[in-house]
């Protein structure tokens, strides 16, 4: 393991980014060490490992590309359109293990400090262990959905059964058999939860308060004939990805929705149906989250095929959002709607009657009803985006906090960069990166790169200082809201907007006009790097 404390750069993070960032560090031959609060690699799939967690991006772009080692690309084969967690992990440790990164890795350490000196151009970043590193370049690569939101519940410290956040499961298993559960939560943790712990637990409750537009996933295995085929143009499918608004292998857009009848919206609908997965929210109408009669169009439509399945209609009704379709996260569902037909699954409305406290037996709600319950799992989300990075007590110029800088509201340039924190680059972690609208691996590889790139343009110009202007920033975060408010979304709650957390500032924490458009924007800074001031 490489111990050094002073190196070219320092990384926070040993998932997707991390070990993209570790490569492209030795690829341009500066020193490096990164710093993972977990055990081992993985990131996000290190810490998710609740029943039936798996990605909502198809496996053959749920990986690295041949932007990250090509040999690589044709080495590993995923077992389902969808691979599930344990799978993801072990495809990450394979990674690190043939590209030989874990010696760069310090692992079980968090960074508690990271703070810029100007006499020296350099980053002095402390753990919790008491090591103090020095840095020319701060990278933090710990995603966008690290930080978990554990919601402040009376009464939680008597309960005498199990409680879980599910992003801080155990390593080992939990018996759910012959268990009453609660599910606290109705996102796309929950929809991926739910149909996998009923099939063993005595009785499985979900407290739900705003319902999600969940898409049926399709999932199925993929065997090696599969694979031949993938192989033979997978690099024609991450191109297509790339040029895809949110970096997916779809077709693009079917057209404005306002521009056509009804029975040319439903035979769109209906198609991209039978296809699964997150082909609704990116192959079908360019108006979608734009126009709001369009969106009706795909809310109404959705509202029929849950009444397809769920058989009981006032369930149905419950299931059934009333938010704009793509105005928060559309989980993937493997069986969710279809697991509320079981005698063994209901559901608990906290939105008109919520949760009052947690006692030595169960759950208690406001009006007095009490759910006796063994197992509460909390899938309640993430502080997203700003929440580790403040963790990790980011100090700029003059000592400046990240978090006294983003007091009103987080803002970047690019998402990459913040004026006044010179030589950090924020890997698929900052906010107004498009991260929540684009699939990761294309974003991170595209991200990555530019920052490769850019730390290749200092070593060959000997710069060893670099902080972006704020008129860069500021035009930046103009075109963000001007393109965020002409959609739909700032007028949902949810994480998007920062309002699952009780006091953070309210706004769209995403890029949301597209992959294409964000790349085209990214390399433009860098055709004469003049939003950049050097030394």
């Amino acid at each position: 393991m490489t111990n050094s404390h002073e190196v070219d750069a320092v990384v926070v993070g040993a998932g997707f980014s991390g070990l993209y960032t570790l490569r492209q560090l030795r690829e341009l031959g500066l020193s490096a060490r990164a710093f993972e609060a977990g055990s081992d690699v993985g990131g996000t799939w290190y810490w998710n490992r609740y029943p039936g967690a798996r990605s909502d991006s198809d496996s053959t772009v749920y990986s690295f590309s041949d932007y990250f080692n090509s040999d690589l690309l044709y080495e590993w084969t995923w077992s389902e359109r969808y691979p599930s967690q344990p799978e993801i992990r072990g495809y990450l440790g394979w990674v690190a293990d043939r590209e030989d990164l874990r010696k760069y890795i310090t692992f079980s350490t968090k960074v508690v400090g990271a703070e810029f000196d100007a006499t020296t151009n350099r980053w002095t970043i402390t753990t919790d262990g008491g090591e103090t590193v020095s840095a020319r370049y701060f990278i933090p690569a710990v995603g966008v959905l690290s930080k978990p939101n554990m919601p402040d519940i009376a009464g939680l410290e008597t309960f005498g059964g199990q409680w879980f956040h599910t992003s801080r499961m155990p390593e080992d298993e939990v018996d759910y058999s012959g268990k009453r559960v609660a599910v606290i939560g109705n996102g796309a943790t929950a929809v991926q939860i739910i149909p996998v712990v009923a099939r063993t637990a005595a009785h499985v409750q979900e407290f739900s308060r705003n319902p999600y537009h969940c898409l049926p996933g399709r999932n199925h295995e993929l065997d090696e004939d599969d694979w031949k085929v993938i192989h033979s143009s997978h690099l024609e499918i991450f191109e297509q990805a790339r040029n895809n608004f949110g970096g997916f292998p779809y077709p693009d857009m079917a057209g404005e929705g306002a521009a056509m009848t009804d029975d040319e919206k439903r035979l769109v609908l209906e198609r991209i149906w039978r296809k699964g997965g997150l082909t609704l929210a990116f192959s079908t109408f360019s108006d979608v989250a734009l126009d709001k009669a369009t969106n009706d169009v795909v809310v109404d439509f959705l509202r029929e095929k849950i009444a397809a399945v769920v058989r009981d209609p006032e369930r149905a009704a419950r299931l059934t959002a009333t938010s704009p379709f793509v105005s928060k996260r559309p989980p993937i569902e493997h069986g969710y709607y279809a697991a509320f037909n079981r005698d063994n699954v209901s559901i608990v409305d906290m939105k008109e009657n919520p949760i009052a406290e947690v006692n030595e037996t169960g759950i208690r709600m406001a009006d007095g009803t009490q759910h006796d319950v063994d197992i509460i799992l909390f899938a309640t989300g993430f502080d997203a985006y700003t929440g580790a990075l403040f963790d990790m007590n980011i100090r700029g110029i003059d000592g400046v906090s990240l978090a006294q800088r983003w007091a009103d509201g987080p803002s970047t340039f690019l998402g990459m960069t913040v004026p006044g924190f010179p030589n950090m680059f924020l890997h698929y972690c900052g906010p107004q990166n498009p991260a929540i609208l684009t699939n990761g691996p294309t974003l991170i590889e595209q991200q990555g790169k530019w920052i490769s790139d850019f730390l290749a343009h200092m070593r060959d110009n000997g710069y060893t200082y670099v902080d972006a202007s704020p008129s860069a920033e500021e035009g930046f975060m103009e075109m963000h809201n001007t393109i965020a408010n002409a959609t739909l979304i700032p007028g949902t709650a949810s994480w998007w907007t920062g309002t699952n957390v009780n006091g953070k500032p309210s706004g769209l924490l995403s890029w949301c006009g597209g992959f294409p458009e964000y790349r085209r924007l990214c390399d433009e800074a860098v055709a004469d790097y003049a939003p950049f001031s050097f030394a």
